[in-house]
């Protein structure tokens, strides 16, 4: 329990640094352990096919359907934003968590048993998990490192933005107005948007190499 309160009181710092040094160590540990026991105890491909938009065609043009990969990128990021608007605690001695962290690993869970699994809708046969744990670090040729950094970054700059407070069974309801971000959080933001466009080009040079 000391070092889960430990780390959300890290998430949660006025150190945006902090928050996102913290934030990347649990990213690494927890993607990397789930492709891991996803690739000994998952069927393969068991996510394939699940996408909504796995009949999505993105064009043949690599700037058009960079646009089109960011596009839907962020919708990930309005999500994210909107659950960081909400934070709540147990008690007193607990520190308010924004819930948009809780969106943030429930994605990193998913693409970390969509790599353990094989589960990508181009994929064209499973490789060995060391390759697959190397291919995250590959970020001329996997965007997944870049969208994930692009998402944290977003998320811990926005991590003090909360309306909504539950604190236990009070909820405390502050004005839109309160909600500024420091010059720092500005930049980690927008450098969070710049992650995104770089990896939604990566993943479309990607797909319009494989078709």
């Amino acid at each position: 329990m000391k070092l889960v309160n430990r780390i959300k009181r890290n998430m949660t710092s006025d150190n945006v640094g902090v928050r996102i040094i913290t934030t990347y160590i649990c990213l690494l540990i927890i993607f990397i352990s789930v492709t891991i026991v996803s690739y000994y105890l998952l069927p393969q491909s068991l996510l394939r096919n699940k996408h909504p938009l796995q009949n999505w065609d993105t064009s043949p043009d690599l700037a058009i359907s960079t646009i089109q990969i960011l596009s839907y990128n962020l919708i990930s990021v309005v999500v994210i934003l909107f659950a960081n608007l909400f934070s709540n605690r147990k008690n007193k001695t607990h520190y308010f968590m924004p819930l948009g962290y809780t969106t943030f690993f429930v994605l990193i869970l998913i693409n970390a048993v969509t790599l353990g699994t094989w589960s990508f809708s181009f994929g064209t046969g499973g490789i060995p998990l060391a390759d697959r744990i190397i291919r995250i670090f590959d970020i001329f040729h996997s965007a997944g490192l870049w969208e994930m950094s692009g998402q944290l970054f977003i998320l811990c700059a926005t991590a003090k933005i909360s309306l909504v407070m539950i604190d236990g069974k009070e909820t405390i309801i502050r004005n839109w107005k309160t909600i500024k971000l420091s010059k720092l959080e500005i930049i980690v933001f927008v450098m969070g948007l710049i992650l995104m466009i770089i990896g939604a080009f990566v993943e479309s040079y990607a797909i319009i190499n494989l078709k």
